[in-house]
């Protein structure tokens, strides 16, 4: 589930002008700033997600398309309904919702997640659970049903007897129309777009153009609406309870800091002891750092134990423990190039617009040019001070490859030449969150952490730099986009991890404290 990039109407599909009682076409009144706002923190406070500044406008129009639909004229008014505890604004929240969300995703989606639930978290609870033979998945914003249908393909692929096991995938999301998809499953060939044709052919069968899943993996997954802001999910007279496994990604990024604590929460109590939370690259990121520093947050996360990979960052729930990061394990090449899931490799990002499917190399090709044009042109205009033409080329590098994550480097350092920090911050989490090995966003965040004098979140992010570090040839591999060796940059980030550990040590003691 993500915001949309472009505005939809779902039961309007021609929105029409509003008329007043002698049939002539009203426009709508005027939506100020503060009004505006007023909706924003609306629909935070229902389902827990932001509206960026930059999709403000987007936000807009589908406010003024939905009250097109109802015949409103007056902003106000239409709040007012939203607000208001009836079945009919219930169910034009449902209709509402489908215009700023959208369920764009295809199969194995993101090979990393997939290589730690084949190689590690399902053999694990599949040993763990032998006994009672029974596995139960949450697929938490589960848009039209390709990642819940692709865990069920995976167990299949690991139990040669799954007949006799007790499977339960669950998929829960808040658009309806990406529910109903979910529930037909049958696919246009753009959702197998990262999978190989053999795996296709194996567990869908030819519906004209499109692909429909196979009844014995379709029985086993079953999806429903749910909104994680308002429901909860302790209660064991619930579906959604005694969780192996919850699977949320592409969600956190949408919600304020309060949602996702409240989430958090409510999957800690749904999760068994030994179960896992999967989320996004970095997409806890800030959270884990609060949670390091010992802030007083309202969230009961001590039981859950963080592991690092990297290709992802998973959560265990294990009795009797702090919160603690468990040492990078790397994952050998030899391993991931014998992946029988065959999944392509190419990484997607959370950030992509729907772009065509192109099926000749040469167009592909093409696409590929263009950017690294965009691109070149945008360090081109950086390096010579013009920022604003260097953002938009780096603008259209992205429209291009949105899942570049040294587009966003290359926006984190215009932004700080530019002195905003702040959004220089945000550019390399971006660059994170599309690639959670990224070793150049930890680094650049851990000065600007320092920058600030944030002596603790720095030192977290340039040790994130350099357990990656350890694992790159120390003068065989330069480290991008810097001109100098892995072995080279490890030596500087010790350094200046000790130099600020020992700043924090003569902190802790008390020394210029008063």
């Amino acid at each position: 589930m993500s915001l949309m990039q472009v505005t939809r109407s779902v039961s309007c599909l021609t929105p029409r002008q509003a008329t007043n009682k002698h049939g002539d076409s009203s426009p709508i009144k005027p939506m100020n700033d503060n009004l505006l706002e007023r909706f924003k923190k609306l629909i935070t406070d229902r389902f827990g997600l932001r509206i960026f500044n930059e999709d403000s406008e987007t936000f807009h129009k589908a406010l003024t398309g939905r009250m097109h639909c109802l015949n409103m004229t007056d902003p106000v008014s239409y709040l007012t309904f939203l607000e208001s505890d009836t079945r009919i604004s219930k169910q034009e929240w449902k209709t509402f919702i489908l215009s700023i969300t959208t369920g764009e995703s295809y199969f194995f989606r993101d090979t990393g997640h997939f290589f730690l639930l084949k190689n590690t978290i399902l053999p694990e609870l599949i040993k763990k659970n032998e006994a009672k033979r029974s596995l139960r998945i949450w697929s938490a914003g589960c848009a039209t049903g390709e990642e819940a249908y692709s865990v069920a393909i995976l167990l299949d692929m690991l139990l040669p007897d799954m007949k006799k096991w007790d499977i339960s995938i669950i998929g829960t999301d808040i658009n309806e129309e990406s529910l109903k998809k979910a529930v037909r499953g049958i696919y246009s060939q753009w959702s197998f777009r990262m999978l190989d044709k053999d795996i296709q052919e194996r567990y869908f069968k030819r519906n004209h153009d499109e692909w429909e899943i196979h009844e014995n993996i379709k029985k086993i997954v079953n999806f429903q609406y749910e909104n994680l802001i308002e429901y909860e999910f302790s209660s064991e007279s619930q579906k959604i309870c005694n969780m192996d496994v919850i699977i949320c990604r592409n969600v956190f990024i949408y919600f304020e800091k309060a949602a996702v604590l409240s989430v958090l929460n409510k999957f800690q109590l749904t999760l068994n002891w030994g179960g896992y939370l999967v989320t996004g690259h970095a997409e806890l990121f800030e959270l884990d750092l609060d949670l390091d520093l010992d802030l007083d947050l309202d969230l009961d996360l001590a039981k859950m134990n963080r592991m690092m990979f990297p290709e992802a960052v998973i959560y265990k729930k294990m009795a009797g423990m702090k919160l603690q990061t468990d040492r990078i394990t790397p994952l050998p090449e030899s391993i991931k190039k014998g992946m029988d899931l065959k999944v392509k490799e190419t990484p997607v990002a959370k950030f992509v617009l729907p772009v065509p499917l192109y099926s000749k190399v040469s167009k592909t090709k093409t696409l590929k040019d263009n950017y690294d044009a965009h691109f070149l042109m945008a360090q081109v205009y950086a390096n010579s001070g013009d920022y604003d033409k260097a953002s938009g080329a780096c603008q259209k590098a992205i429209s291009v490859h949105a899942h570049s994550a040294t587009s966003y480097l290359l926006l984190a350092h215009i932004a700080e030449a530019r002195g905003n920090d702040e959004e220089a911050k945000v550019m390399f989490k971006k660059a994170i969150y599309l690639d959670s090995a990224c070793i150049a966003a930890y680094y650049e965040l851990g000065g600007l952490y320092e920058k600030e004098n944030d002596l603790p979140r720095a030192r977290k992010a340039r040790s994130t730099a350099i357990e990656l570090l350890k694992y790159l040839p120390s003068q065989a591999v330069s480290v991008e986009p810097y001109d100098i060796s892995a072995g080279e940059l490890l030596k500087n980030l010790e350094y200046l991890t000790g130099e600020k550990d020992a700043a924090l040590r003569q902190a802790g003691s008390g020394e210029g404290s008063r």
